[in-house]
């Protein structure tokens, strides 16, 4: 998983380097943990290299964005697939969650 920080900007971006399954949605878990409470204003989320997440990364993700809600941050997730999408819609969290792209599958 890369992480990388805007401490200017109060942004972190994340690519997870694999599915975001139990042990890696636990690894970004506990990563973002430390850095959620600095003030961190945007967290972009980039599943380029992710074919498919399991229930503990939804949970994760679902997590992440409701702790940036409450801080007044948000989520942003790029590159996600037109499954992965159809997901977020079916689990009716499309309207908490950014998603950069082409929008969301109808």
């Amino acid at each position: 998983m890369l992480v990388c920080r805007d401490d200017k900007e109060r942004i972190i971006y994340v690519t997870p380097g694999r599915d975001l399954v139990a042990d890696e949605s636990e690894a970004m878990r506990r990563e973002l943990g430390e850095c959620m409470c600095q003030g961190l204003e945007v967290l972009v989320l980039d599943l380029a290299r992710v074919r498919t997440i399991d229930t503990v990364g939804f949970d994760t993700i679902i997590d992440i964005c409701g702790r940036m809600s409450k801080s007044g941050g948000k989520l942003i997730i790029e590159n996600a697939s037109r499954e992965i999408k159809e997901r977020f819609r079916l689990l009716r969290i499309s309207g908490r969650i950014t998603i950069s792209g082409t929008g969301w599958p109808s």
